[in-house]
């Protein structure tokens, strides 16, 4: 498997690709992943790089922060390609999230399996696998990816929500030329590559409790925790002053819901109007949600990397998906060079994104890194 990496922190598109590629030759990839800030027209990105690389699926996202094998960066561009003929890659783009139903979703994932001319039998989850990259602005991910991953049965399923360094505005995701809102991009890997996907978060259950009183659910707005304006409840529980909220107080304060004994973190994007508290992920009125008892994050993640590299060796390449609040909490406690670090320490090649939630199996969740091991094919 051959793999290429380049990074720019230049905000000139055509530039910033220019000086990330520099270096790569004539290489001729199989798929390009190209992850970037806010700084960067996303339109001028992925036009250039179909333009440069025509016979390569380009896909992408805009970031909150971007990770390669040289660390945990911000405004920058980063790029992996990939060239090997054990693996296939197929991608489908599904717009108009807002519309989009079960007859789309079917289409979808037909789609996916008419470009390998194989049926959902032929599905296997070690041989296949699929990436998703959601507009992170949409808040369509949770039924759309419950869809899907229902749709394509038990293969692995990850990926991540764009951003836009938390300015909450216009988020991207990048495919075959195009930079798209109000939409979604599936890639399906059919792979005789060895693979492996990780989950890794550091938050218990703790020892208080509060309910969704009232919310405007499509949009993920609390209005009310137990009965009182939602931002004053919550900083009332954190012995807080609501003046005192920020992404950073979000970061290290996440609520998560309980479910057949599995946590799952609903973290807080920001706060909103006369008091509301924005989600990052799906609540409902009603829904008790219980305050984080936090671990460490660099020792569990320690944890889950140690093993992956003691059961499968070190890996080819890592793409990561990190939520933003992750990033946030980590430099908070200056760790994240740390985590950058560790995680290059198990694979030879690193790319990835600070999102707006990651998609795990058929679940949108928050506050969480996946991410995909793909180890070498000699």
């Amino acid at each position: 498997m051959n793999v290429l990496e380049g990074l720019s922190e230049n905000s000139d598109a055509r530039i910033a690709i220019c000086e990330a590629t520099n270096g790569w030759g004539d290489c001729a990839p199989d798929i390009l992943f190209a992850f970037h800030s806010s700084q960067q027209d996303p339109h001028a990105i992925s036009a250039i790089l179909t333009e440069r690389f025509p016979n390569a699926i380009v896909v992408g996202a805009t970031t909150a922060g971007e990770w390669s094998s040289r660390g945990h960066h911000t405004g920058t561009l980063v790029l992996l390609a990939i060239a090997s003929p054990n693996i296939r890659w197929a991608v489908v783009i599904a717009e108009h999230l807002d519309q989009f139903d079960v007859e789309d979703c079917s289409k979808v994932c037909d789609s996916l399996l008419d470009k390998f001319d194989i049926s959902f039998s032929d599905l296997h989850p070690e041989r296949h696998f699929c990436l998703s990259f959601f507009d992170g602005m949409s808040k369509c991910e949770e039924s759309i990816v419950a869809m899907v991953a229902a749709e394509l049965g038990n293969i692995p399923l990850l990926g991540g929500s764009a951003a836009d360094d938390l300015k909450f505005e216009n988020t991207f995701v990048l495919a075959q030329g195009r930079a798209l809102q109000n939409a979604a991009v599936f890639v399906l890997a059919e792979s005789r590559i060895p693979f492996k996907t990780i989950k890794h978060q550091h938050f218990l259950a703790g020892d208080v409790d509060t309910i969704i009183t009232k919310a405007n659910v499509p949009e993920r707005i609390v209005y009310h925790l137990d009965g009182l304006p939602a931002a004053e409840r919550y900083a009332q529980l954190l012995g807080l002053n609501v003046e005192d909220l920020n992404a950073q107080v979000f970061s290290e304060h996440p609520l998560i819901y309980q479910y057949n004994h599995e946590c799952y973190v609903r973290a807080i994007g920001q706060l909103g109007e006369d008091n509301a508290l924005i989600f990052y992920c799906a609540i409902e009125e009603g829904m008790i949600l219980n305050f984080c008892a936090r671990q460490n994050m660099l020792e569990q993640l320690k944890h889950v990397v140690d093993e992956l590299v003691e059961t499968s060796g070190k890996a080819s390449l890592m793409l990561i998906f990190n939520c933003v609040l992750r990033r946030l909490e980590s430099e908070s406690i200056d760790i994240t060079q740390h985590l950058a670090a560790k995680l290059n320490a198990s694979s030879d090649h690193i790319i990835g994104f600070d999102s707006y939630g990651e998609q795990w199996q058929g679940l949108h969740v928050n506050q969480t890194m996946v991410a995909l091991a793909l180890y070498d094919d000699e």
